[in-house]
């Protein structure tokens, strides 16, 4: 298979025999670059890298990368946008809960702790990617904000468990709330130490 990183064609070792090995060739290249790989083209078909280790076959692939430093930035981009979102989501929730409208509540908040965990994941991976610890972010207790979120999130599934609606309503916007606002303000700042750096 014809393997082109960025425009170029990178020719491989021939022990290079399966997907995997190709493709961790390539983030190896890619990484040796200080980039990551952003997106895989098989013959003209744009894949996910999950599709691609299990394609068999294939004449082209194509590996767009880009910096790190700016896929940290994107990604810090989106998340704080979707912190936004997500604090609108928790407050529409905890009305839904006081209106009785339980069951589409419960719906919602399913999606809102699904993307509680993706921004807690986003957060984490930039900070790793960036060398940035907890006590450097903002007033530096964003590992304990981290660890309350965990906690008031097990409160609420406790008052789901326990069928009571405005208890946990009232979780929701004095707990896990107020600490997505937190965590909002912790990225942003994340964010804001990302560009300097790259100034």
């Amino acid at each position: 298979m014809k393997v082109v990183i960025d425009g170029e064609e990178h020719v491989f070792s021939e022990d290079i025999v399966s997907k995997e090995e190709l493709f961790s060739g390539v983030k190896e290249e890619a990484a040796r670059r200080g980039r990551v790989v952003r997106s895989i083209t098989v013959d003209g078909t744009a894949l996910e890298e999950d599709a691609f280790l299990a394609l068999s076959g294939g004449v082209e692939a194509r590996f767009e990368t880009v910096p790190v430093r700016e896929l940290v930035m994107d990604s810090l981009s989106e998340g704080t946008r979707y912190m936004a979102h997500l604090s609108a989501g928790l407050s529409k929730v905890a009305d839904m809960l006081e209106a009785d409208k339980t069951a589409e509540g419960l719906g919602l908040l399913r999606q809102a702790a699904e993307g509680i965990g993706w921004s807690l994941q986003v957060m984490h991976n930039c900070q790793i990617l960036l060398g940035i610890s907890d006590t450097e972010v903002g007033d530096g207790n964003v590992g304990e904000l981290k660890t309350t979120l965990v906690q008031e999130l097990e409160k609420a599934s406790s008052s789901i468990e326990n069928g009571k609606p405005l208890e946990l309503s009232f979780r929701i916007r004095t707990g896990v709330l107020p600490g997505i606002q937190r965590m909002a303000h912790y990225m942003e700042t994340l964010l804001e130490t990302g560009r300097k750096a790259v100034q």
